[in-house]
């Protein structure tokens, strides 16, 4: 590790009394964590048109609840824009599953109703454990109501709007629009009340800007933020321009959004290969962003039970490592490729921001 990130890091845990921050701890995730399993019939007609693709979704979550219960602690939930219902309640997969006599628990009635839907590629990959946003985050928050002293929960909240341009699947509604942004912020307040919600503003404070306020000041006391939940957009580039129009340093804003390191709006990084960019995850963790990553990828890892990409993501200090592949998961490869923190912990304080021997309640 760079003498550089040893030192930044020594530098914000000085005294082994100080109390610890949100940002000084590194937990497991998972990835698509709302995703339920792609009904046989449709899985055999993947794989015959698209082998490749077939083996990248090859995997599927427990319910967001009982993920929570293994001690994950960064979900991701993929959203797609229906401001007037009806927009993805007819997938062509479910034809075909149904074709074939399977029974998918596709909820229609749900998918008629206005407002943002979770799954994760249209007609394709459709079905989902939660399938509203709303859905979703109710059911984060009700768990997170009944273990008040959990540690912080990271809610990633992810957008493909744009055409896949692959024949037979439906177009996303672009994202890049004032009135859905203003209407996702909606549901996300709506669902997440009062102080349940950790925001840019608490964060941000009296500093100039969210930037200034996360490498100066710092992020809440972990003690602030235990029992509570933050919320990261993770989306292209224009949509997050969007997002932070008229709301600088995301004012008034119930996300953090993923902006470069030297934006007004910087707070949160993503990286998705610790392997290639560690040492600047290890930079900007020392410096006071907190920043997610990736353990495996498309099933890739699993199938070679190459464990690599997890241990440059855990040294790396980033405070988020997300797998498909945490205590309990679905094992549909048969593998049992599995993904914890060293020592087979799902929680632990951060290998670059606090000194060694730290203890965490979890």
């Amino acid at each position: 590790m760079l003498k550089g990130v040893l030192l930044a890091a020594a530098l914000v845990s000085t005294g082994a009394a100080a109390p610890r921050a949100m940002n000084d701890v590194q937990v497991v995730g998972s990835h698509n964590s709302f995703k339920a399993r792609i009904p046989t019939a449709l899985m055999k007609r993947i794989r015959a048109m698209e082998p490749k693709l077939a083996d990248g979704l090859d995997y599927y979550h427990l319910p967001l609840a009982r993920q929570l219960d293994a001690g994950v602690r960064q979900l991701e939930i993929d959203i797609f824009a229906d401001p007037q219902g009806g927009r993805y309640a007819s997938p062509k997969g479910e034809a075909w599953a149904r074709a074939a006599g399977e029974r998918t628990g596709f909820d229609r009635a749900a998918m008629l109703r206005a407002g943002f839907k979770v799954f994760h590629i249209p007609d394709v990959d459709y079905l989902s454990t939660c399938v509203t946003l709303v859905r979703c985050l109710g059911e984060v928050n009700r768990w997170s109501l009944a273990h008040p002293n959990h540690l912080p929960i990271m809610i990633t909240i992810n957008a493909a709007d744009t055409p896949s341009n692959r024949p037979g699947i439906s177009d996303p509604l672009p994202l890049d629009d004032a009135v859905l942004l203003d209407a996702l912020d909606g549901e996300i307040r709506a669902a997440l009340p009062g102080k349940r919600l950790i925001t840019p503003d608490e964060v941000r404070g009296s500093a100039a800007t969210l930037r200034d306020a996360v490498r100066t000041r710092g992020w809440p006391s972990l003690s602030a933020a235990r029992g509570r939940i933050y919320v990261l957009f993770d989306v292209r580039r224009p949509v997050s321009d969007v997002y932070r129009t008229g709301h600088s340093s995301l004012a008034g804003r119930a996300m953090f959004g993923w902006y470069p390191d030297d934006q007004p709006e910087a707070a949160i990084e993503i990286v998705q290969d610790p392997l290639i960019d560690g040492e600047q995850i290890s930079r900007w963790v020392a410096e006071g962003f907190i920043v997610r990553t990736r353990t495996d990828a498309n099933t890739v890892e699993a199938r070679t039970g190459n464990l690599a990409k997890a241990r440059a993501a855990m040294a790396s200090g980033a405070q988020a490592v997300s797998t498909d592949y945490y205590p309990g998961a679905p094992d549909p490869l048969g593998r049992h490729f599995l993904v914890t923190l060293p020592a087979g912990v799902m929680a632990r304080c951060s290998p670059v921001r606090v000194p060694p021997g730290c203890a965490l309640r979890r």
